[in-house]
Parts: structure tokens; sequence; C-alpha cells
């Protein structure tokens, strides 16, 4: 279980959702066949990324906090869960609001094709939208696991922590300690005094 919850699992999870919810917005979500005697109007055809603008947008930054994951602090992977969360349900809300209500979601698109605010036309949707929706379950699920596992996750030393710079081993060849002595010198620290 531990390895299952570890940041590089997450991360991944959290990716996996963000590429399903992109590619989902790629994909056609709604079809509109224009009811018109007098014009013929080809079938309009909405993609996710028209239907819901946010869903790329949001997936994006998904997308970038997953992978932040892997180097962030303590106190930025709340920050990064917090944003996957609210990402999640930004997903949630407009796949749903895509399979609620098709006619909204492309009333845009209609309006600018057939130059009328009201239209009567047959509304087809796909299984895109319930697509994206699973991809913001997931983000929000992942989101949710790092809340509750990122206390358990190690934090990561830097080679520029004085800390690190003070348990260094003594290198042996002369080389790397002269590499060492600069690196002490880098740390504020006298390399000649004889002191780590």
């Amino acid at each position: 279980m531990k390895k299952l919850t570890s940041a590089r699992n997450l991360a991944f999870f959290g990716m996996i959702g963000a590429l399903i919810g992109l590619w989902s917005a790629t994909r056609t979500w709604i079809t509109v066949d224009v009811v018109s005697s007098s014009v013929q109007i080809p079938q309009i055809v909405i993609d996710g990324a028209t239907a819901a603008a946010s869903v790329t947008a949001v997936c994006v930054v998904v997308l970038a906090g997953s992978l932040a994951l892997l180097i962030a602090g303590k106190l930025a992977r709340y920050i990064i869960a917090a944003i996957c969360l609210l990402a999640g349900a930004t997903v949630i809300v407009a796949g749903i609001g895509a399979l609620k209500d098709p006619q909204a979601a492309a009333s845009t698109v209609v309006a600018e094709a057939t130059g009328l605010a009201q239209n009567a036309g047959e509304y087809t949707l796909t299984v895109w939208p319930a697509l994206a929706v699973l991809a913001g379950v997931l983000i929000a699920l992942q989101a949710v696991l790092v809340f509750i596992f990122a206390s358990r996750w190690p934090t990561k030393a830097s080679k520029y922590d004085r800390q690190a710079a003070k348990t260094a081993v003594e290198p042996k060849d002369a080389s790397s300690r002269n590499i060492a002595n600069w690196e002490q010198l880098s740390a504020g620290e006298d390399p000649t005094s004889g002191e780590k």
C-alpha cells in the first residue's frame, strides 16, 4: 500500500486523469442537426474544447501540478492537492453540464453557424463528456489521496542545504577533495579549518 501511494505513483495517477481530460476535450462532444426549411445547414460539430473550454485549461494545470508534486516540499504538496481538487471539480461540472444541457453547451457555436439566437435542432451527445467526468473524478481522487498520504512521504534534501553539506563524506581522491573544498567555500565555511 505504501508503494501504491508514493509521490511518484500519485503524480502518475493525476497525469493519467489530466491526459484523459485533454484527450476528451479534443473529441466531438455534441453534434447538431439544425432544422431549417429555408436554408440547408450542414451538421454542426462541437468539440470538448468549445463546449467546455475550462477542461483543457485545468487539465494542463493538473499536468503541471502532478509533475511539481515530485519535487515539492511538505506545504507545496497540500497546495498542489487543493488546486488539483478544484481542477477535478471543474472538469466534473463541465462534463455534467454538457451531458445535462447540450443545447446550452453548443449555443454559441450554433448561433454563429445559423445566425439565430433560438434554434430548433436535434442535439446528439457522444461518450466524450462522460469520459471528461471520469477524468475529473480521477483528478479529484488523486488530490484526496495526496491530502491523506503526503505527510508520510520523505522530504528531498537538496545538495545546497546546509545540513546536507555538513554531513557530506570526505572524498578520497585529490580532485574530489578540491571540489569538496569549493562546495565548503560556497556554503560559507573555511575548508582549511578542518571542520566539516
